[in-house]
């Protein structure tokens, strides 16, 4: 099947350990990777198999019995559209890593997180970047629409404008005003305060395009590079919401479920 190299690939953690949840994934995104998190084997077995070029890490501590993973991820990784597979484990016992590395061949990796977050993140990173993840677009993207308690507002001399959030990405955003307001390009806008499901952060830098659409005037905003940590920190959390929000949403949807293991 062609792929769009330019696309990024969906990277789902199934089961994941806390310490996943709590340290790893947020690293991820920031590394500009789209991460999706999943507690549901049976309906994800439907879900992945859908899905373009997907990465999958499974944590085989817990819902299944050890030759039930195996089960599973041979399945996984067979058929007509085979899903690159990664295993996390607590494990420690040189044999099982022997049994999924060379019987099974999972491509991705027998990580073990006894060796230490940074060495396990590492480990996933460079698997991720051998897999090319990231597509060759640099930067995540996540569209907005239908996001609730999420826009922008400025004040452009004594008016206070708003408009909604078309979608963002760590470097800039695309956006329309709600009211009729031209700018020409490479205008300098400062002081944008972005809303973010609730979530506030403040964003300045040049308008960079701009199109037309039924909706009115699509301009598009680069950020300026000396955006704080602290703002982007803001935006990475708003995508991983947005990623996390989208999975469970396509979890919730009925499908044909397969028999398992």
């Amino acid at each position: 099947m062609y792929r769009n190299s330019f696309l990024s690939k969906k990277v789902y953690f199934l089961y994941p350990h806390s310490v996943v949840q709590k340290e790893l994934v947020s690293r991820l995104v920031a590394q500009e990777y789209a991460v999706y998190l999943v507690n549901d084997y049976i309906r994800f077995k439907d879900v992945v198999k859908t899905v373009e070029d997907p990465i999958v890490f499974i944590n085989i501590d817990e819902a299944l019995s050890i030759k039930k993973w195996k089960n599973y991820i041979s399945d996984l990784m067979g058929g007509d559209r085979p899903v690159p597979v990664g295993v996390l484990t607590y494990n420690e016992d040189p044999e099982l890593a022997r049994e999924f590395l060379m019987d099974l061949m999972i491509p991705c990796g027998f990580i073990k997180l006894k060796l230490g977050l940074e060495q396990s993140f590492e480990i996933i990173l460079k698997t991720l970047e051998v897999n090319e993840a990231r597509g060759r677009r640099k930067y995540l993207r996540v569209n907005c629409s239908g996001v609730k308690n999420t826009g922008f507002n400025v004040l452009q001399g004594e008016r206070m404008l708003e408009g909604k959030v078309v979608d963002i990405s760590s470097i800039g955003m695309s956006f329309i005003f709600n009211d009729n307001v031209r700018l020409a390009k490479n205008t300098l806008i400062k002081g944008v305060q972005v809303r973010l499901k609730g979530r506030l952060c403040r964003v300045s830098g040049p308008i960079v395009g701009c199109s037309s659409t039924p909706d009115g005037l699509l301009y598009v905003m680069l950020f300026e590079k000396t955006t704080s940590y602290k703002q982007k920190e803001c935006i990475y959390s708003f995508i991983y919401e947005v990623l996390q929000d989208e999975i469970t949403e396509v979890m919730k949807r009925p499908q044909l479920v397969t028999t398992l293991v």
